[in-house]
């Protein structure tokens, strides 16, 4: 018997709350006797509470049902008037049963329920007649003037389109309209109770009486002739409202007060019967209450006794336990553990903690674990996008300067394929990345007003060339009156989803043609709802293979990628961006004959004016601006990228280039010379970039000369790196010609 206490807590808590019964079941019994005789009294006033609180019930049921009469007037339900009718049954009901309780009333009494009895009568009455009101007014009100008014329109509607001129036609409409005002006001006044609307149809119907908008005689009287009809229904109308609304606010309503006057009255009548009562039982009660009192002086001091042996033997335990999981949770795994020994729930929860705390480490090590791999991961891309972009520069940017000089057919040939290789790589490692950004949330995604004209533009001759060589027919529009729509969304995003959809129904599309369509919705408080479509008319895909799409580095089968090429990561980047922009991509295809992508995206609409905004040209040495001014300083430590760089500035005819190799370089340049613009990059050996754009920053000279990033590490953080040590543009390797002819117009008017 002693280990089963001393094993659980609620066995102690169980015996020492048996005390406490044992000690009431005590008391009980020598009360008993005593309580007999306030139990007799309760009796009564039970019975006399049950008698009020019928009263009161049945009082409430009568505001009720003048409550559901409202309701009626409003909705006209049936299920409302049989609601009403069930809840008058019930009332007649219990005052039968109250008049049948004889041994509580009195003559007085009784004159109270006969005449409560007569007003219940009446009720009923009114309720017959309510209903009959309301169906003639419903029926005139939804029923005949509402079909007198069908007419009068449907008419008007039919002599406009007869009209033979715009004069004509802007009179039946105006006609027209005046039917709908005078009927939505009628409605108003006779459905809603708004005053002001009598007036308001009386001045309409003075109006079209007065009008003399036909030559058609036929026609004219027809109308008059409606306008009577309605005028003689409407008054009807207002009469029936009349009769309607007095019964309900006045006859039902005065029944209801003088209902609640009588009931009161009996109620005053059952309160004055419980005082004396009261006063019968305070004797009783105040010995009672002696005998309770000292009783409760006994329970309480052993509750006091009961309360501190629980404070010193289970609350102090609990408190310890929770101090230990707090500095648990707080990161601190050193704090001690209590009572482990104890065979009580307290003792399992102590042993719960020691299981917690030795989970909690290991959590702890696999979580290092997994921030290491991601920040390898990190470092890995970052380092992986450097080392490609870098020979990618050189690549690419000898390509570009070697497809200005003579070359014979062949070698054309023989570039294209590098530089179109090349640009493939660059493709892949920039959907690499993004998809790294976006499965790590740091794309945010940006606000600025988008031309949904200028937007289908800019992406209609990225996409000619290659659906002309095809031969498949490419076509970019918006409805007419969606084209000069201007809303607020990331233009960057939108055009890099359009771009990956057309690229891709072009690639698979081997005949035929790729529409690109977009539409728009309007909705309220300026938010609008823009649809965009892809449609091809090519290979399409198997229903089952659908749901790949999505997955990276996948597509519909391996064939296609044999067959197609590409890393599968555009659909799988789309789908991503669209879930940002909170819209979903999808699909609609069959097999050899198409498919259809297509998303929808929620905007705020633009009140301001069309930008104009310009299209990206290739560009030209005319266009370029006058530089042979500018003294720039390249910092970059690879031989290739210098010889590109400087090719690409020599092309533009800039004044003067001096090359440094390394950060310490630059910065002993920029203490000696004076350059208008530094073009650096990030990684250099014995000083790097960064570091470099801290210490010029400091020169007096250099605080407002334009430093540029020209570096192949493009991730988020390495712009943010940048722009925090004191840069103040950003340009991602490769490079080409026409970027930095942007950045030479953009900050050489700075300096």
């Amino acid at each position: 018997m002693f280990s089963i206490f001393a094993r659980s807590i609620a066995a102690k808590v169980a015996l020492a709350f048996s005390f406490v019964v044992v000690t009431l079941v005590t008391s009980y019994i020598v009360m008993a006797e005593r309580l007999d005789t306030i139990g007799k009294a309760m009796d009564n006033i039970t019975e006399i509470n049950s008698y009020t609180t019928s009263i009161i019930r049945i009082n409430k049921d009568i505001i009720e049902i003048q409550r559901d009469v409202s309701v009626y007037s409003l909705s006209g339900s049936d299920a409302v008037f049989e609601k009403i009718n069930e809840n008058f049954s019930d009332i007649k009901k219990r005052l039968d049963n109250l008049s049948d309780r004889k041994n509580l009333k009195d003559e007085e009494q009784q004159q109270y329920i006969d005449a409560l009895s007569i007003l219940v009568f009446q009720l009923g009455d009114n309720l017959k007649i309510l209903s009959s009101l309301y169906k003639s007014r419903e029926q005139l009100i939804d029923v005949v003037l509402e079909e007198i008014y069908q007419s009068a329109v449907k008419e008007l509607s039919i002599l406009e389109e007869k009209a033979s001129n715009i004069e004509d036609k802007l009179r039946f409409v105006e006609e027209t309209n005046k039917w709908h005002t005078l009927h939505r006001n009628a409605w108003l006044f006779l459905s809603k109770k708004d005053y002001k609307r009598k007036k308001e149809v009386d001045i309409i119907f003075k109006e079209m009486a007065s009008s003399r908008l036909l030559s058609n005689a036929d026609a004219s009287l027809k109308l008059n002739a409606l306008l009577n009809d309605y005028q003689q229904s409407f008054v009807k109308s207002v009469q029936i409202n009349r009769n309607y609304f007095n019964l309900v606010n006045v006859v039902m309503a005065g029944d209801a007060i003088e209902f609640g006057a009588l009931a009161n009255m009996l109620m005053n009548r059952s309160q004055s019967r419980l005082k004396e009562i009261k006063n019968k039982s305070n004797a009783v009660i105040f010995d009672t209450e002696s005998i309770l009192n000292i009783l409760s002086i006994a329970i309480i001091l052993y509750l006091f006794l009961l309360a501190y042996f629980f404070h010193v033997h289970i609350s102090k335990a609990i408190t310890r336990l929770t101090a230990s999981f707090s500095r648990f949770l707080s990161g601190d795994l050193s704090a001690p553990i209590c009572h482990t020994h104890r065979k009580d729930e307290i003792g399992v929860l102590a042993q719960a903690a020691s299981r917690f705390r030795d989970m909690s480490k290991d959590l702890d090590k696999q979580k290092q674990a997994a921030e290491h791999t991601s920040k390898v991961k990190s470092e890995f891309l970052a380092n992986m996008s450097h080392e490609i972009r870098t020979p990618m520069n050189g690549i690419l940017g000898m390509a570009s300067q070697l497809s200005h000089t003579q070359l014979a057919e062949p070698q054309k040939e023989m570039l294209d394929i590098i530089t179109s290789s090349g640009e493939s790589l660059l493709v892949i490692i920039n959907d690499i990345l993004d998809l790294s950004k976006i499965e790590a949330d740091k794309i945010e995604l940006e606000k600025r007003p988008v031309s949904l004209t200028d937007l289908l533009k800019n992406i209609e001759p990225l996409f000619k060339g290659q659906a002309a060589k095809k031969g498949i027919k490419l076509s970019v529009k918006a409805s007419s009156k969606d084209e000069n729509i201007l809303f607020m969304a990331d233009e960057t995003r939108i055009k890099q989803i359009l771009i990956n959809l057309i690229g891709n129904a072009i690639k698979f599309t081997n005949a035929g043609e790729v529409d690109l369509t977009a539409q728009v919705r309007m909705g309220t408080d300026k938010i609008i709802t823009l649809l965009f479509s892809v449609t091809d008319t090519g290979i399409g895909i198997e229903a089952g293979n659908i749901d790949k799409l999505f997955d990276a580095f996948s597509q519909a089968d391996t064939s296609i990628t044999r067959k197609f090429g590409g890393t599968g990561l555009g659909l799988t980047i789309t789908s991503k961006l669209l879930q940002l922009m909170g819209s979903k991509l999808e699909v609609e295809s069959e097999v050899e004959k198409g498919s259809r992508f297509f998303f929808e995206i929620k905007a705020e609409r633009c009140s301001s004016e069309k930008n104009n905004l310009q299209n990206e040209v290739e560009f030209s040495q005319s266009e370029a601006g006058d530089y042979s001014g500018l003294n720039i300083l390249i910092a970059e430590d690879n031989k290739t990228n210098q010889i590109v760089i400087r090719g690409f500035l020599n092309k533009l005819k800039v004044g003067s280039i001096t090359v440094a190799e390394d950060g310490e370089q630059a910065i002993n340049f920029c203490k000696n010379q004076a350059f208008d613009l530094i073009f650096m990059d990030m990684q250099m050996p014995n000083i790097d970039g960064l570091q470099a754009t801290v210490e010029i920053k400091r020169l007096e000279s250099y605080r407002i000369v334009p430093i540029v990033a020209l570096t192949a590490n493009v991730l988020e953080d390495d712009k943010k790196r940048c722009l925090d040590a004191g840069m103040c543009d950003f340009v991602g390797k490769p490079v080409n010609l026409l970027q930095l002819d942007k950045i030479l117009e953009k900050w050489s008017s700075s300096t």
